[in-house]
C-alpha cells in the first residue's frame, strides 16, 4: 500500500487514533505556538506540509497564524477543508508531495511537519530533497518545526504494538497499532493499523498499512544541517507539552555549496558534545589536508603538536 493509498484510506477515521481528536487540536495547537514563539516570536504564517486531516493546521489557525496546508493525501485535505469550515477557519489547502514544496508560490515565517510525517521516506536522499524543500519556503529568518517518533529509544526498544484506543461510539469502534520491523537492528518497519467496528450483527475489520523509516536524531541533525539549516535544537516531548520530540532549526549557509550566504552565518548545531566534537574534528582535518603542502599550514601543525 502507497502512502497516499494509506491515508486515502485512513482519512475518514484518522481521529480515532487520538482519545479526543478536538482536544488534541487543542492542545498541540498550543503547544506547537509556544515553542514557535519560544524561537520566532512575530511568527505570523505557517506552511504545513503534511497537514493530514489538519490536527496542527487547525491548532494554529485558532491561534491567528495565517496557514497553508498541503499534503499528497486528497482524501485527507478534503477532510481537512471540512473541519476548517466547520470551525469557520479560514486555512488554504492545496496538494502537494513535501519533496516538491519548491512548486509552491512564496514563502512563509514557519514550515511545520508534524505526526512523523517524514520518516514515510525511505532512503537519505528523499530525506534530503523534503528538508531542503522545507527550507527553500523559508523566509529569512524563519523557523523549521519537525516532529518525530523518538526513535532513539524506540530502535532500542522495538515496540511491536501500543495500547489499544477505544472509542465508545456509537458505534463502538477499536483501533489496533501493530509495528512489524523488518529486522532486530534495521530501521524499516510497517505499521499496521487494524479498526474494529462494532454492528448489528457484529464486529468487522478494516486494516491500513504503511511502511515507515526510524531515523535517529543525530542522523536527523546532520541531514537538517546538509540542506542548509541551523541552530538546530532538539525538544523532548515532556519538556514542550507535545507527544513526540521536536526539532526546531533556522535557515542558514548550506553545507556543500560553493561561496558562503551573507545574510546567514556558517551552520551552527546543538546537539550532543561528541558530535560537535566530531564535526568539528573533521572539519579541522580537511583544511589541514587542503593546506598540507603550504608553508603556513606545516607551523601550524607543528604549533598543535606541541
Amino acid at each position: 500500500m502507497s502512502v497516499i493509498d494509506f491515508y486515502d484510506e485512513l482519512a475518514p477515521e484518522y481521529h480515532l487514533i487520538y482519545e479526543d481528536w478536538n482536544i488534541a487540536i487543542d492542545h498541540q495547537g498550543v503547544a506547537i505556538d509556544r515553542l514557535i514563539r519560544s524561537r520566532l516570536p512575530d511568527a505570523q504564517s505557517v506552511l504545513d506540509c503534511s497537514c493530514g486531516i489538519g490536527t496542527q493546521a487547525l491548532g494554529l489557525a485558532s491561534r491567528g497564524y495565517k496557514v497553508l496546508g498541503t499534503d499528497v493525501s486528497e482524501r485527507a485535505l478534503d477532510r481537512a477543508r471540512l473541519e476548517a469550515i466547520h470551525r469557520g477557519l479560514d486555512i488554504a489547502f492545496m496538494a502537494c508531495d513535501l519533496r516538491e514544496l519548491e512548486t509552491l508560490q512564496g514563502t512563509y515565517d514557519v514550515v511545520i511537519s508534524c505526526d512523523n510525517a517524514l520518516p514515510h521516506l525511505l532512503t537519505d536522499d528523499d530525506v534530503a530533497q523534503a528538508l531542503r524543500a522545507m527550507y527553500s519556503k523559508l523566509l529569512p529568518g524563519g523557523l523549521a518545526v519537525i516532529t518525530v517518533r523518538d526513535y532513539d529509544k524506540e530502535l532500542v526498544e522495538r515496540p511491536v504494538t501500543a495500547a489499544p484506543r477505544v472509542n465508545p461510539g456509537p458505534p463502538r469502534k477499536v483501533v489496533v497499532r501493530l509495528h512489524d520491523w523488518d529486522s532486530p537492528d534495521g530501521p524499516m518497519y510497517t505499521v499496521h493499523f487494524l479498526i474494529l467496528t462494532e454492528g448489528s450483527t457484529g464486529w468487522s475489520i478494516s486494516h491500513h498499512s504503511a511502511r515507515y523509516r526510524a531515523i535517529g536524531r543525530e542522523a536527523m541533525t546532520l541531514a537538517a544541517a546538509k540542506a542548509g539549516f541551523t541552530n538546530i535544537r532538539w525538544h523532548q516531548a515532556e519538556d514542550i507539552g507535545f507527544y513526540q520530540p521536536a526539532m526546531t532549526a533556522l535557515p542558514g549557509w548550506r553545507v556543500g555549496l560553493s561561496g558562503a550566504n551573507p545574510l546567514f552565518p556558517a551552520p551552527r548545531l546543538e546537539q550532543s558534545d561528541s558530535l560537535s566534537r566530531r564535526m568539528n574534528a573533521d572539519s579541522t582535518s580537511a583544511r589541514l589536508n587542503r593546506q598540507r603542502d603550504s608553508p603556513s599550514a606545516r607551523v601550524v601543525a607543528t604549533r598543535l603538536t606541541r
